[in-house]
């Protein structure tokens, strides 16, 4: 068990198999070992283990964008080492609008979550935006 110290969270006890590990990194980001925390469903945390400072807000896209899909290049197939679809989840980052709130559809996260590999990609999808209003 490794416990975590943090002003914004407190005190996280996480164990070593829940750590996601992003070979690629996070673009702007210095670190790349991050833990998932339930915030309010469908809300959740993406927390950098050495500096919990650095979170951010994610959740899974579907349920606000129903048709979301990309395809990943042989490349982060790689990196992810998946054998199926199954394995993977996707998030992307939720930003302020001044509408409400928005989703960044443009560069998701995609992870393994067996594997506990993870990478952000850029979609060069002209369908997403990095800032995407999320409709109630």
């Amino acid at each position: 068990m490794i416990t975590l110290k943090s002003e914004r969270f407190g005190e996280i006890q996480i164990e070593e198999k829940e750590i996601i590990h992003f070979p690629l990194g996070i673009p702007g980001v210095p670190f790349d070992r991050f833990i998932i925390r339930d915030l309010i469903e469908p809300v959740k945390w993406l927390i950098a283990i050495d500096d919990t400072d650095i979170a951010m807000l994610i959740i899974s896209p579907f349920k606000y964008f129903p048709e979301y899909s990309f395809e990943l290049n042989d490349e982060i197939v790689t990196v992810l080492n998946a054998k199926s679809e199954e394995e993977l989840e996707i998030y992307v980052s939720l930003l302020k609008h001044e509408d409400g709130v928005a989703a960044n559809l443009k560069s998701p996260f995609v992870i393994n979550k067996n594997k506990k590999i993870g990478v952000q990609i850029l979609l060069e999808d002209d369908r997403y935006s990095f800032k995407e209003l999320i409709k109630k």
